[in-house]
């Protein structure tokens, strides 16, 4: 569904889905604490985890290090935009 690696120029974590799909911004913000929208990029908090999210799918995580909680968090995403 998607991989994790570490991101060693932006200090955090992509996570990039195996398959082309378009993010539904206005589900994911129904459900995150919103910090910036535009119609290409949402960046979302959960906690002290932000995450800026991509039209396209790819997730960069900022301020967390945790691979499980990260793997946790780009499911929800994920699961409320269609894939």
């Amino acid at each position: 569904m998607f991989e994790i690696k570490e991101c060693k120029t932006k200090g955090g974590y992509t996570v990039k889905p195996t398959k082309n799909l378009k993010l539904d911004f206005a589900k994911i913000k129904k459900h995150f604490k919103v910090i910036f929208d535009s119609p290409i990029a949402l960046v979302i908090q959960e906690g002290d985890v932000e995450i800026v999210i991509h039209k396209y799918g790819e997730l960069l995580v900022k301020r967390c290090k945790d691979t499980k909680l990260i793997e946790t968090l780009a499911r929800r995403i994920y699961n409320e935009s269609p894939l």
